[in-house]
């Protein structure tokens, strides 16, 4: 077990902590995929204590933090709706109680045609959060069979649910790294949360092993097929399939690890060396947690790589 991290800057607001994380990403008109969306965030309202969202975040160019009442979420409600997916770029969030490091946090991004091509891969994002407390009190073959039923309804490309370590305040990021960075390389099973960034370079490809990790049905014919991966993963990993891929439960629990004791990752490595072909590496997005350093960030990427 790891200990729990909460970093807060001397104003107060967090810079940096531990939250469950789900990632879903398509690569696809957002209106093809709008319902599924709008069926994954009714779920997780209806999963979470709800009345602990204080707060919203409406339109990508705004990033100016509003009270959630009944008519905001109406609003984002609303723009769940294949009609207005394909008219405009749909980007909210939900969260709370805090701005800043919230305990849950419900974040969508999507666009009518992601761009392909130049500098840009884009692909649409689906991202939650809950506290890490959140697996063990409500069970983890719960929490597994939630994010199969997201999986069920949102055809995506890839996914993953890990522990991650969280940074939101984008003016406070290099503080962040300093706290994240160490945790990441020290512990490999965490994640580092960047679902919207990565969300504008990733295209159909994954951000490689987490906890749990989904494959579109296109992904896992790239590797070979099922039983080609059933054969490089130990028994320890389960695989199961859904309408449109597959899932990969690296153990019953979380792996974190903590290389300073000795405690490694052996499953996570596995799926890590299974998916390297469909694995997206350089993720830019990262870099400002590493301190500008290519090499670092690279080298976390590879961290399952001796």
């Amino acid at each position: 077990m790891y200990e729990p991290v909460m970093k807060r800057a001397a104003e107060g607001h967090c810079i940096a902590r531990d939250n469950a994380v789900v990632a879903l990403l398509s690569q696809c008109p957002f209106a093809d995929i709008v319902d599924g969306a709008a069926y994954c965030l009714s779920r997780f309202l209806n999963t979470i204590p709800v009345e602990r969202l204080k707060w919203s975040v409406v339109g990508s160019a705004s990033g100016d933090f509003k009270p959630l009442n009944a008519k905001v979420m109406a609003k984002c409600q609303s723009m769940l709706t294949p009609e207005a997916a394909a008219k405009k770029e749909i980007f909210f969030q939900l969260m709370g109680p805090e701005q800043y490091g919230p305990d849950y946090s419900f974040l969508v991004g999507g666009v009518p045609r992601p761009e392909i091509g130049g500098f840009m891969n884009e692909t649409n994002v689906l991202e939650m959060r809950f506290p890490s407390a959140f697996l063990s009190e409500h069970g983890e073959d719960a929490f597994v069979e939630m994010v199969m039923d997201w999986f069920a309804y949102l055809r995506c490309d890839s996914g993953y649910a890990a522990i991650g370590l969280c940074a939101d305040d984008d003016s406070m990021l290099r503080d962040a790294g300093l706290v994240i960075a160490p945790l990441a390389f020290r512990s490999h099973g965490f994640d580092i949360a960047d679902a919207p960034l990565v969300s504008m370079a990733l295209g159909a490809r994954s951000r490689g092993a987490r906890w749990l990790t989904l494959l579109s049905h296109k992904l896992v014919g790239k590797l070979g097929g099922q039983a080609e991966l059933e054969r490089k993963l130990p028994s320890e990993v389960t695989i199961l399939g859904g309408p449109h891929g597959l899932l990969l439960r690296a153990g019953a629990t979380p792996e974190i690890g903590d290389v300073n004791r000795n405690q490694h990752t052996p499953l996570l490595a596995a799926v890590a060396h299974a998916i390297e072909g469909v694995t997206y590496f350089g993720d830019n997005g990262l870099l400002s947690l590493f301190g500008q350093d290519t090499d670092r960030r690279d080298a976390w990427e590879r961290r399952f790589w001796p």
